[in-house]
């Protein structure tokens, strides 16, 4: 089976999909933990079009991909700093109503507003690569129908 792939986009970093125009069942393979995926259909290929694989190996006209499990760049990217600021903004909420020396809380209070701010910019960027790959997903299930 051969899946068209020009709906796809790669969201901001080189991923899996960035260079196909297609994936081909014949002509590709994707490996999950060492499992061979069986692809039977496009939304087979959803769990790795925007990941990099772990090694990726090309030769004459075939391909193969391995994976360390699936996702996106994006929530490998920005997931554990987001949990991290989240943390962070509660250690300097606690610090700034604590503290007792007035300079000191002014300082706390402003790293808590500019660790919120930078925290929700992480989040939106993030909802919003989740949208937009879930409306590439739907034109991609729609063009390989």
């Amino acid at each position: 089976m051969r899946f068209n792939l020009s709906k796809y986009s790669d969201l901001g970093r080189c991923s899996y999909g960035t260079l196909k125009d297609y994936f081909d069942t014949e002509l590709d393979e994707i490996y999950d933990n060492d499992k061979k995926v069986n692809i039977n259909s496009v939304e087979d290929l959803f769990p790795y079009l925007w990941q990099s694989p772990g090694i990726g190996v090309h030769c004459e006209g075939k391909s193969r991909a391995y994976f360390i499990g699936g996702g996106t760049h994006w929530h490998d990217d920005f997931d554990e700093s987001i949990a991290k600021y989240d943390k962070d903004i509660e250690a300097l909420r606690k610090k700034a109503d604590k503290s007792t020396i007035e300079k000191k809380k002014i300082k706390y209070k402003k790293d808590l507003e500019d660790t919120i701010s930078h925290n929700d910019h992480l989040k939106a960027l993030v909802a919003r690569l989740d949208r937009e790959m879930e409306e590439q997903k739907r034109l991609l299930i729609e063009d390989n129908r």
